[in-house]
C-alpha cells in the first residue's frame, strides 16, 4: 500500500523511491503517443530507471542497455484519486430507490445499514480489512489509478497503489495530507493539527467532504459557513462534493486558494444533481476529478472520466474540454495534494507512475476519457509494472503476472504475497453470510 519516499541529498531534491516489485537495473523506454503537460507527442518515448522518469519527448537518447517496449498505445500520467473510501469498494452497486437531501439522510436508512454498513463493519471485526484494502487497490489500479486516498491507517498492503493520506514516510518528506470525511466533528486538537499542517513548509493538504447533498439542501449549504467559521478557507484545503455550493461560494474559494474535488456520478445517483462546476470554473477554482466509492460512484477514475465526459457533452455550453478532464485526474489532482513536480506528469524527474491505453478515437485526450478497463494495457507505479495485458506485461517484466478476467478480457496483476485470487475468494465467502457477493473489478458498462 505504501510507496516510500526519501531525500536524495546529493542533488538536494525529493524523490519517490518505491518498494521494489520489479528490480529495474537497466533503463526501460516505452514508446507511443505521449500525453505531456503542454502537448501530445504522437511518436514519443518515456525513459525510466529506478522509479523515475529520466527523459520524455520526441527525440530521447537512449543509454546503452536500454530495454525498448513499443506499446503502440497512448502513454499518460497515472490517474490520481483524491476521493475514495477504499474498503467499501468490495460491495456491488447500491441502487437507492430515492434521491436524498444530504449524506446524513441516506446514512440513516435501513437499506444502507443492511446492505452496506452492517456487512462492512462485520468484515472489519473479523480482521479482513487488509484483504478489503488489497482488493480495492487492485480495483483502483485496474482503472488506471496509481495514487489513491481514503485508505486504511495501517501499512498492511504493500507494493500496490501509492497511498497519499496515511504514508508516514510520505508525510515526513512532503506536506502532510489529511483526508477527512466529517470535518465538522474534528476535535480542537485535530483542528490544531490541521492548522499546523497547513501552516508548515512544505505546506500540507486537507481534503474534506463539505456541502454534500442536493443543490438546495439547507443543511448541506450551511456547512460552507461553518467551514469559514473554523478558519478553513485557506490554501491547501480542497472541498469534496460541494453540490450545495453557490457561485458566491466558489468565488470565495478561488479568492482564498481553496480547491475543489468533483465526483459527478455519485452526486447524481445520491442527490439527483452534481456541483455547479461551471460556476467553479468561471471563478477560477482549481479542480480535480475523483470517483468516490464504487457503490454509488464509478469503479475508478477511468470510469469517472467517461461519466464526466458524457455529462459534459450534455451541457450547453460544455464547461470542459476533454483535455481539461484529463488534467483534473492528473496534474490538477497532484497540485491539490501538494505533490506537483512529483506525480501527475510524464515530465522528467517525476515518479514513473503511468498508464498505457489502446489508441482509439479522435485524439489522445478523447481516448483517455472514453477508455474502458478492457483498453488499459499497462500500469506502472514507481517504475514497477503492476498490471496490464499479459503479453505487454511480459515484455516489460519477463513474466505475465497473475491472470485475471476483466469484462471478458485477459489481464494480469503483479502482487506480493499470496495470490490475488485468494483475496477474492476470502472476501466473497465472508460476504456470502450476509447474502451479498464480492463486487467485480469492473461493472463492464452494466
Amino acid at each position: 500500500m505504501h510507496r516510500r519516499l526519501s531525500l536524495l541529498s546529493a542533488c538536494l531534491c525529493l524523490l519517490f523511491v518505491p518498494l521494489a516489485v520489479y528490480a529495474q537495473k537497466n533503463p526501460i523506454a516505452l514508446t507511443g503517443t505521449l500525453v505531456m503537460p503542454q502537448e501530445v507527442i504522437p511518436q514519443g518515448t518515456v525513459l525510466i530507471q529506478n522509479g523515475r522518469i529520466l527523459a520524455s519527448g520526441a527525440d530521447v537518447k537512449l543509454p546503452a542497455g536500454t530495454k525498448v517496449v513499443r506499446t503502440e498505445g497512448i502513454i499518460a500520467p497515472g490517474l490520481i484519486d483524491l476521493h475514495n473510501h477504499l474498503t467499501w469498494n468490495i460491495f456491488p452497486r447500491w441502487k437507492p430507490v430515492q434521491e436524498f437531501g444530504s449524506r446524513y439522510d441516506w446514512q440513516q436508512k435501513p437499506a444502507y445499514s443492511v446492505l452496506m454498513a452492517v456487512p462492512h463493519n462485520a468484515l472489519v471485526k473479523q480482521g479482513l480489512e487488509c484483504e478489503m484494502e488489497r482488493y480495492a487497490e487492485v480495483k483502483a489500479i485496474s482503472e488506471g489509478e496509481t495514487s489513491v486516498t481514503g485508505s486504511l491507517p495501517s501499512p498492511c498492503v504493500k507494493g500496490l497503489a501509492r497511498t497519499l493520506d496515511y504514508d508516514p514516510e510520505l508525510q515526513g518528506s512532503f506536506g502532510k495530507i489529511i483526508y477527512n470525511v466529517f470535518p465538522f466533528q474534528m476535535s480542537e486538537q485535530e483542528l490544531a493539527d490541521v492548522t499546523a499542517a497547513l501552516s508548515a513548509q512544505p505546506r500540507g493538504a486537507l481534503l474534506i467532504h463539505v456541502a454534500e447533498g442536493a443543490p438546495n439542501d439547507a443543511s448541506a449549504a450551511r456547512e460552507f459557513m461553518q467551514l469559514r467559521g473554523r478558519g478553513l478557507l485557506r490554501p491547501g484545503v480542497s472541498l469534496i462534493h460541494g453540490v450545495a455550493l453557490k457561485p458566491a461560494n466558489f468565488a470565495e474559494m478561488a479568492k482564498q486558494g481553496v480547491g475543489f474535488i468533483w465526483s459527478p456520478r455519485s452526486n447524481i445517483e445520491l442527490y439527483g444533481d452534481t456541483a455547479n462546476v461551471a460556476a467553479a470554473r468561471a471563478a477560477g477554482v482549481r479542480m480535480a476529478l475523483a470517483p468516490d466509492w464504487s457503490p454509488t460512484g464509478s469503479d475508478g477514475l477511468l470510469g469517472e472520466l467517461n461519466y464526466a465526459s458524457v455529462w459534459n457533452q450534455g451541457q450547453s455550453p460544455a464547461p470542459f474540454t476533454e483535455r481539461d478532464l484529463v488534467l483534473m485526474a492528473t496534474s490538477n489532482a497532484a497540485e491539490l495534494a501538494g505533490l506537483s513536480g512529483q506525480i501527475g506528469s510524464l515530465a522528467p524527474d517525476h515518479a514513473a507512475d503511468l498508464l498505457v491505453v489502446r489508441k482509439e478515437g479522435q485524439d489522445a485526450y478523447w481516448t483517455l476519457t472514453h477508455s474502458t478497463p478492457q483498453d488499459l494495457q499497462l500500469v506502472l507505479i514507481g517504475g514497477d509494472p503492476l498490471y496490464g495485458d499479459p503479453v505487454l506485461l511480459q515484455q516489460v517484466t519477463g513474466n505475465q503476472g497473475e491472470r485475471l478476467k476483466v469484462c471478458g478480457t485477459s489481464k494480469a496483476v503483479v502482487v506480493d504475497g499470496k495470490p490475488f485470487a485468494e483475496t477474492e475468494k476470502t472476501l466473497d465467502h465472508a460476504l456470502h453470510q450476509f447474502g451479498r457477493h464480492l463486487a467485480p473489478l469492473s461493472e463492464c458498462g452494466n
